[in-house]
């Protein structure tokens, strides 16, 4: 995809890897659509990127509220005068800690944010990308998706469910020339999942993670993109030594527990 005048709508663009995401499109000429529940963030970030000499347009929205999400493909026509080429699904919010510590409504807030968000922002924007026989959905899910976090089971669940929707949804849409991927970061330390003592080698930047995304989209990825990439390498371990993956599982969860 030549990137340079495309459309692209981020959500979860306030900070952490929706900013620099935002900010990695524009420098490729991209013009954006900077979605988020804080007004204030957005706007500065899109003042900067028009500083810069790029384009953005700040849209504050919760991916929960369906009434708001729902006028949003209709607000890129209006402002930009045409359609979305390019959506990252990137709002999410941790749901880490112990299952038994988190309450009822706790639960429900990160399963509507990190799955059902992206589902419901997808589904707005799909149709239209079918009718035109173009467009990518990037949906930024987790190495949580492919393999269980121990103390994070709600989380992983989410973002295995992201993996899941990507996958299957690839499948039916790509014949309609519409891609989506689930891209697997490790952890990023970000405001959102404040900086912990995972090893060096799972710990990646913002900006990082940014790029990767970017790539998906400029060069046609789909429906799975690992960051880093030899973390990919990985599931075959879990899937042909199931008794090593449990045990090695247990080991994290010790060492999680006894911190």
């Amino acid at each position: 995809m030549d990137l340079r005048g495309a459309n692209v709508v981020v959500t979860g663009a306030s900070s952490g890897i929706g900013e620099a995401t935002a900010i990695a499109f524009a420098r490729r000429g991209a013009r954006l659509i900077l979605v988020a529940r804080r007004k204030e963030r957005l706007e500065a970030l899109a003042a900067r990127i028009e500083q810069a000499g790029g384009h953005a347009i700040a849209w504050s929205c919760d991916v929960t509220d369906l009434p708001r999400v729902e006028k949003l493909p209709g607000l890129v026509n209006e402002l930009t005068g045409r359609p979305v080429d390019v959506l990252v699904n990137n709002a999410g919010i941790a749901g880490g800690g112990p299952f038994l510590e988190l309450d009822h409504d706790r639960i429900d807030e990160v399963v509507r944010v990190n799955l059902l968000g992206v589902m419901h922002v997808t589904r707005v924007f799909l149709p239209g990308m079918v009718a035109r026989g173009s467009g990518h959905i990037v949906n930024v899910a987790s190495l949580a998706g492919r393999f269980a976090v121990p103390g994070a089971a709600v989380y992983s669940a989410t973002k295995h469910g992201v993996v899941a929707f990507s996958e299957s949804l690839d499948v039916t849409t790509r014949r309609q020339g519409v891609l989506v991927t689930a891209v697997n970061p490790a952890y990023v330390p970000t405001e959102g999942f404040p900086a912990s003592s995972r090893p060096s080698m799972l710990t990646l930047t913002p900006e990082r993670v940014a790029e990767a995304i970017v790539k998906v989209a400029r060069d046609d990825i789909s429906p799975e993109y690992s960051v880093p990439r030899w973390a990919a390498a990985m599931q075959a371990f879990r899937i042909l030594t199931p008794p090593l993956y449990r045990w090695g599982l247990g080991v994290g969860a010790h060492r999680y527990y006894d911190r």
